[in-house]
């Protein structure tokens, strides 16, 4: 009786695994994916797609090649995949490859496999084998020799500029000025002081000269009014004073002296007093020395003066 019950028990066990192998088959089966390039055809070099695709029922999981697979003839760029969509056929899942291949062979196939889960490993299901036809058109026949072309017409060159060595001229001549600067800077300043005072004492000493002349030859009084006009301006921007509008009085006070005091007050009675004098070049040659003295003097006050 244990004879019959191990027998049967045996004959059980076998049905049972024969059925499930044949329900496994029988899924694999159902899952057929799909792939298929996008065009006919392909350059060298340049890219191509291929669309793969699989419907299977919801409960399965599935898998797709990813950058780890060998696509050759062909690497892999990228890969875009889509969001699976359900509906009463099963579920469908999808993904495109951004293909690129060197191969110069005639005619390159590709097939790629969807990866089944299953409890202790992955069952790849392969597509069925597409292929593209490659163009010759960016190749090199290296079987014919090249024929050398002579040209001799000059290829115009469009102008470019060039920033790099505009910057670095900039540059270098900002250095060269701020290093000229930090050593000479101080001196520099000076100089410049200097040089406005001396130009503005002569454009002042050659029109006072010029009215002081007229003044002596003609008996001019407006010339000689004229020059005090001039010597007190120039006193107005020499001394940051306004001098322009001082009375005789305020510019003995800023200025004491006895003798330019004395020639001020002349000069007021020969102008105002519309009178003559013999003595009215000589008036205006005090004046003229005293805004030389004041000249000098600032002068050298710019001289000993240090430069922040």
């Amino acid at each position: 009786m244990a004879r019959v019950f191990q027998v049967f028990f045996s004959v059980a066990i076998g049905f049972l695994l024969c059925f499930t192998g044949i329900a496994r088959d029988a899924h694999k089966q159902r899952i057929a994916p799909k792939g298929v390039f996008q065009t006919d055809s392909v350059e060298v070099g340049k890219p191509v797609y291929f669309s793969l695709s699989v419907r299977h029922s919801p409960e399965s999981e599935i898998f797709f090649p990813d950058s780890t697979y060998d696509f050759s003839p062909f690497e892999l760029v990228s890969q875009r995949t889509y969001v699976s969509s359900t509906d009463a056929r099963g579920t469908l899942d999808s993904a495109v490859y951004h293909l690129i291949s060197f191969d110069v062979s005639k005619v390159q196939k590709l097939r790629l496999p969807v990866f089944v889960f299953q409890k202790k490993d992955c069952t790849a299901v392969f597509t069925t084998a597409d292929s593209v036809l490659l163009i010759k058109s960016n190749n090199i026949d290296l079987s014919k020799k090249p024929a050398l072309k002579e040209e001799t017409r000059l290829a115009a060159l469009s102008r470019e500029f060039n920033f790099s060595m505009l910057i670095g001229s900039v540059a270098l001549i900002i250095g060269v000025v701020g290093s000229i600067y930090w050593v000479f800077g101080r001196d520099i300043y000076k100089q410049w002081q200097l040089l406005k005072l001396q130009r503005r004492h002569l454009e002042y000493v050659r029109s006072f000269n010029r009215l002081m002349r007229s003044a002596r030859e003609k008996g001019n009084i407006k010339d000689a009014e004229k020059a005090i006009i001039i010597w007190k301006n120039y006193l107005e921007r020499l001394e940051k004073k306004p001098f322009a509008t001082y009375t005789t009085r305020e510019i003995i006070d800023n200025m004491p002296d006895d003798e330019l005091a004395d020639a001020l007050k002349n000069m007021d009675s020969i102008v105002y007093g519309q009178g003559r004098s013999g003595n009215m070049e000589r008036y205006l040659e005090v004046l003229k020395t005293g805004a030389t003295r004041l000249y000098r003097a600032k002068r050298k006050f710019v001289l000993d003066s240090p430069v922040a």
